[in-house]
């Protein structure tokens, strides 16, 4: 019941950027970074470094930064995981997002060729339909059960919430692949498709096969050198 009464009257606000970013190796790193005004740090209550909010992810393997003070009295939090082949960027985003969150479906697919390779990253960003998916409340079972046995309509709970949280809450997603980066602003209600895809060269490969192609070469016409009769004298 503090959470709910905290959220209605204190007007909270977070700041949230989550950021794909793709290797040319096939590899890279999932970035959440929040910026949380004095009210929605009060509201979580125990340091966000050694919370509850935190620990499943810590488990997970994510590395999450120290908290870094804001002017208003809020804070900044930065949580971090790497990735090391394609089909691990969907496990770690879940693992942020959570069974039912606002990013599912993703995934990275990579094609190489002798010189080029191509990158491809697809999803749906979907923070629910209308003001409650800001609430968290479909992305957390277990909460209507605990409001009950506590005595309290989660029902009346969510709708009381509904309007405040769609004004402080604040996400944006980036997706950067190799040679191109795209962002959305997610707003309830209005699911986007997320298709990002860039193709580069690979330019040491051309490189090692130029060098490959002339080193060849001159080894051929050394070859065919040593091979000519010596002329009679």
């Amino acid at each position: 019941m503090a959470l709910a009464v905290a959220l209605m009257m204190g007007g909270c606000r977070v700041d949230g950027t989550v950021e794909a970013k793709v290797h040319e190796s096939g590899g890279g790193t999932v970035t959440a970074r929040f910026s949380l005004d004095r009210e929605a740090l009060a509201v979580l209550g125990a340091p966000l470094s050694d919370g509850a909010q935190t620990s499943d992810l810590r488990r997970a393997g994510w590395t999450i930064s120290p908290v870094r003070p804001a002017k208003d009295g809020g804070a900044e939090v930065e949580l971090s995981k790497s990735f090391h082949r394609p089909g691990d960027l969907a496990v770690v985003i879940g693992e942020l997002a959570g069974p039912r969150g606002p990013l599912r479906g993703f995934r990275l697919d990579r094609h190489r060729s002798l010189l080029r390779a191509t990158y491809r990253v697809r999803g749906t960003a979907d923070l629910g339909p209308g003001d409650a998916a800001a609430t968290g409340f479909a992305n957390s079972p277990d909460l209507p059960a605990r409001l009950r046995d506590a005595g309290i309509d989660p029902g009346r709970v969510a709708q009381l919430l509904e309007g405040r949280a769609v004004e402080g809450l604040h996400v944006r997603l980036v997706v950067g692949v190799p040679g191109h980066t795209r962002s959305w602003t997610l707003q309830p209600g209005a699911p986007q498709a997320v298709d990002v895809a860039a193709s580069v060269t690979g330019w040491g490969r051309v490189v090692l096969l130029a060098v490959a192609l002339l080193g060849g070469a001159t080894v051929a016409r050394r070859l065919r050198r040593a091979r000519r009769p010596l002329t009679q004298t």
